[in-house]
């Protein structure tokens, strides 16, 4: 992918936020938005996101939501040597790397209800996700789409904004980090 076509594709993401704030998944029924790119030019992604959202900053409300500082506070509160140990020397029956992945989840989850709540109510409320690559291999964005729908999504009240970095596969489907393919059947790619 050149870097034409991802900045061609945030244009296209700011536009669908912006002109049809109310239709974003309605196909699907869940107002998530993704935009995948090369993991190589994630700075550089979230620098023209930022700089094409800017200009409709009066009318909507754009509140990021860091994945990497979510996750690395879940890790603080357990304790990197206790991960470490887990990982090491799990319990009978556990898949540590999956409780780590769906507590990271559940962080993030939570983290865009608060996001939601304090949101500024005189402007339209638009979140968007970065930095989701710390999420592999534990976890990936389609289990955080997943858990929204899965808790209440019709509280959400604006869309969500999914920086993914990867590839596209096929119209709906992506491979995040360009490793693990997922298929995103609840809001749409752009």
């Amino acid at each position: 992918m050149s870097e034409v076509d991802w900045k061609k594709r945030i244009g296209e993401a700011v536009e669908r936020v912006t002109a049809d704030y109310d239709s974003i998944g309605r196909k699907s029924g869940s107002p998530l938005l993704a935009i995948v790119f090369p993991p190589s030019y994630e700075r550089e992604v979230l620098r023209e996101w930022k700089m094409q959202i800017d200009p409709h900053s009066k009318k909507f409300e754009f509140l990021e939501l860091d994945v990497l500082a979510i996750t690395m506070a879940q890790i603080d509160t357990i304790g990197i040597d206790g991960i470490v140990n887990i990982l090491k020397d799990p319990m009978p029956g556990s898949n540590t790397e999956n409780e780590l992945g769906q507590m990271w989840v559940s962080a993030i989850v939570d983290s865009i209800r608060s996001k939601y709540e304090s949101a500024d109510k005189s402007r339209r409320t638009i979140i968007f996700l970065t930095r989701l690559g710390a999420l592999y291999p534990a976890s990936g964005p389609r289990m955080v789409m997943q858990a929204l729908w899965d808790n209440q999504m019709s509280a959400l009240i604006g869309p969500i904004v999914f920086l993914i970095p990867g590839s596209l596969v096929e119209a709906r489907v992506y491979r995040f980090m360009d490793q693990v393919e997922e298929f995103m059947y609840r809001g749409d790619v752009v």
